[in-house]
């Protein structure tokens, strides 16, 4: 009763239920979804942030644990997940020359960090060469991301992904940005806090990147 209570609440006006659209659920990695080559219209998504900016496993963890998983399978899928502070073992993706050149700006403030930015945007790279797989000519991908300050610089997660989807054969069709309003966030932060308070130094604004596949 809940779900259909929110479920009607948050219906378009004007828009009435339709029995002939048909929906399918699929569960799959990002980089290797099974689908046909060339069999996708669009592609709307919003990937991790680089460094693990949100913790989805932290947040989901209790409801997991409640449905029957165990804590050390949990911490073990963590490591795998796209934008995870973890080290991979070998990166042998080739990276734009924009990249590279955050992440030698980066490996001087922290090498450390600059290793995890450097397999974030390595398996971006093999996200994005799936989408342009995927997705039949004059089909279109919508990339929703925010960046990360990482040792207080800026890496603009949106220019790379821009850049390596060019160089993977997409058509950059722009930039949005996106202001996100500090009162309907999951985790709002209280009036007359602390001005200089961690939970006000969140990112405000996200980007939406448009790619065209030619």
């Amino acid at each position: 009763m809940a779900f259909e209570k929110r479920l009607k609440a948050n219906a378009v006006p004007g828009c009435a239920p339709s029995s002939t659209v048909r929906t399918e659920v699929l569960a799959a990695s990002a980089s290797d979804t099974g689908l046909s080559p060339a069999s996708v219209d669009l592609v709307v998504t919003s990937p991790p942030y680089a460094n693990n900016a949100i913790d989805y496993m932290r947040a989901h963890k209790f409801s997991l644990v409640w449905l029957g998983w165990n804590l050390d399978a949990l911490a073990d899928i963590r490591k795998t997940y796209l934008g995870h502070d973890a080290l991979a073992p070998e990166l042998s993706t080739s990276l734009p020359d924009l990249c590279e050149t955050t992440l030698a700006r980066l490996a001087e403030l922290d090498a450390r960090k600059a290793q995890v930015l450097r397999r974030y945007f390595c398996e971006m790279s093999e996200v994005l060469a799936e989408m342009h797989r995927v997705l039949r000519s004059g089909g279109s991908a919508i990339v929703v991301v925010g960046t990360s300050t990482l040792r207080g610089m800026d890496v603009e997660t949106h220019k790379a992904l821009e850049t390596i989807a060019g160089g993977l054969g997409f058509v950059p069709a722009g930039i949005g940005v996106r202001r996100l309003d500090r009162d309907k966030r999951m985790m709002p932060a209280r009036w007359g806090g602390p001005r200089q308070s961690q939970i006000e130094h969140r990112m405000h604004e996200e980007y939406v990147i448009g790619l065209v596949k030619p």
